[in-house]
């Protein structure tokens, strides 16, 4: 696999199962070969989590055929998180793990024309979008009573009443709690949009009027950065979040032409070579 891989060149996207329930026993046989993506089901017909989207669009731009399951219990991932993927009879967890586990196990490298500097730049921005941005958007749906107006309603469509009325005030004060423990959530609103805007900023500067972070090909940190800024700018949920990253039109020119492009490359692929095309 060329290691330059254009975002018109992307694998395509597979077609979401009509039941996006899975149960355990669905994920213990896959075939040797294939490789399945466990995932959280899709809310307003979008990957809603940045850390599925981010390792779907890897999968995507560097061509690797996968097969997706839905589920809503993180309990069977051995990270106690999701996303995890199965390959041949091996579990993996975490998106980062996973992306470097198939970089081994099927030698490709999406990263490898980069130059030190700029694999540099990449992991900078990488662990910006993770580890302090990523707690920023949890704080805008989950806290922030806008995003939390909406947020709600996608909790209450998920769960059977009556669970529905007790499991969104639950899995709030859980994230509250856990973005107090991170640190980011001892902070008023107003500073922690002041930070979030900085992040914002700093990826906004290193993009440039380039097409991709690192210039006219993608790399991963592109994956990384497409399932970040798109939850904040291509989801219909109005934060303060979404409209401080409004501020930065390369970022949202460049959510557009990924979406649009991965978009192209799913519809092709299936009109070309449907054989290729992933399956759920």
């Amino acid at each position: 696999m060329a290691s330059d891989v254009e975002l018109d060149e992307a694998a395509p996207k597979p077609p979401a199962p009509e039941d996006p329930a899975t149960d355990a026993a669905a994920l213990e046989a896959p075939a040797a070969d294939e490789i399945v993506l466990v995932q959280f089901p899709p809310v307003w017909g979008r990957n809603f989590s940045p850390f599925t989207l981010k390792l779907e669009t890897w999968l995507r731009l560097a061509r690797v055929p996968y097969t997706v399951r839905f589920q809503r219990n993180p309990a069977l991932s051995p990270k106690g998180k999701l996303p995890f993927i199965i390959d041949g009879g091996r579990r993996v967890g975490d998106s980062g793990l996973i992306i470097e586990h198939l970089k081994r196990s099927r030698l490709i490298d999406p990263d490898a024309w980069l130059d030190g500097r700029q694999l540099a730049e990449s992991l900078a921005l990488q662990r910006t979008f993770e580890n302090h941005l990523y707690h920023a958007l949890v704080y805008a749906r989950w806290i922030d009573p806008e995003g939390w107006a909406s947020l709600k309603q996608v909790v209450s469509a998920t769960f059977p009443a009556p669970a529905d009325r007790l499991i969104g005030p639950l899995l709030r004060r859980r994230m509250n709690r856990q973005l107090r423990s991170h640190g980011l959530g001892r902070h008023s609103a107003r500073e922690i949009y002041a930070m979030a805007r900085e992040d914002l900023a700093a990826a906004s500067i290193l993009l440039g009027g380039n097409r991709f972070f690192m210039g006219s090909h993608t790399s991963t940190i592109d994956a990384v950065a497409y399932g970040f800024l798109a939850n904040i700018l291509l989801v219909p949920m109005e934060t303060e979040l979404r409209r401080i990253a409004d501020e930065f039109p390369n970022l949202r020119r460049f959510c557009e032409q990924m979406d649009l492009g991965l978009e192209r490359a799913s519809l092709r692929a299936e009109v070309n070579a449907p054989h290729t095309a992933p399956g759920a």
